[in-house]
Formats: C-alpha cells, sequence, structure tokens
C-alpha cells in the first residue's frame, strides 16, 4: 500500500505540473487546483515507501508549493509592502 501512495504521489506531481502550465497560459482557473493537488501529493508523499516515487514526490509537490505558494508570500510580504 505505501508503494503505491508513492506512485499517487508522482501522478499527482505531473497533474499540478500540468496545471500550473495551463495557469501560466492564460487560464488562471487552474491555480488553485494545482496547488491543492501539489498539497494533497506531498501529503501522499509523506507517507509512502522510501524510494524513487518518494523523492519524485517530494521535490516535485513541493516546488510547486514553493513556486505558487511561498515565494509570492515572501515577495509581497517584505519586497511590496509600500502601497
Amino acid at each position: 500500500m505505501r508503494r503505491k501512495l508513492g506512485i499517487i504521489s508522482t501522478v499527482l506531481f505531473l497533474v499540478s505540473l500540468a496545471a500550473y502550465i495551463t495557469m501560466l497560459s492564460g487560464n488562471d482557473a487552474f491555480l488553485f487546483a494545482g496547488v491543492v493537488i501539489a498539497v494533497l501529493g506531498l501529503v501522499f508523499a509523506m507517507f509512502s515507501e522510501k524510494g524513487t516515487y518518494r523523492k519524485i514526490g517530494f521535490i516535485g509537490n513541493g516546488s510547486i508549493i514553493l513556486v505558487t505558494i511561498i515565494i509570492p508570500f515572501i515577495v509581497t510580504t517584505f519586497f511590496w509592502n509600500t502601497p
């Protein structure tokens, strides 16, 4: 069962990557769906068996969350704080 969680995490990374690329193409409705899918993939990667799929799940979903949530939060909080 734990091996399947790693495979699911990798598939969710690919789906969230596709949603993020679609969002970059101009359809902003896919941003929220991509972030939710990446968070689910990250949770599945935490509980999966050690191996390649777990690494892909952690690195891939973590990078999607980093680019879509953490970096914009840091930039808007610390650099664009003047009106």
